[in-house]
């Protein structure tokens, strides 16, 4: 998995970093989840966790976008918007990586 900070140096000039992170039961939902974020320009960091910079507007706009997605009973999204200095204190232990299958 690719370190945080660096991705981010990369990433457009968006004014505010978001931590997407899901726990969905359907396996297809699941799937089309982490295409509309990767759609929206975010990098995965975690098999459900996607991270990147956006405006405002376009973090509203993602979760309209999720918000439409028919989530089950005991399914979830939460976003977190992060700021730099936050960002800066994040500690990666362990090297693992994705393997293949559904998100």
């Amino acid at each position: 998995m690719p370190e945080i900070l660096p991705l981010l140096r990369y990433v457009r000039g968006g004014n505010l970093k978001v931590l997407v992170v899901y726990d969905i039961t359907d396996d297809s939902l699941r799937l089309k989840v982490a295409e509309i974020l990767k759609d929206l320009g975010l990098f995965r960091i975690q098999k459900s966790a996607f991270i990147g910079e956006m405006t405002s507007q376009e973090r509203e706009n993602m979760e309209e976008i999720l918000r439409r997605q028919n989530l089950g009973p005991s399914d979830r999204i939460d976003v977190f918007p992060i700021c730099d200095r936050d960002l800066k204190m994040h500690t990666q232990i362990g090297r693992g990586k994705l393997g293949r299958g559904p998100p």
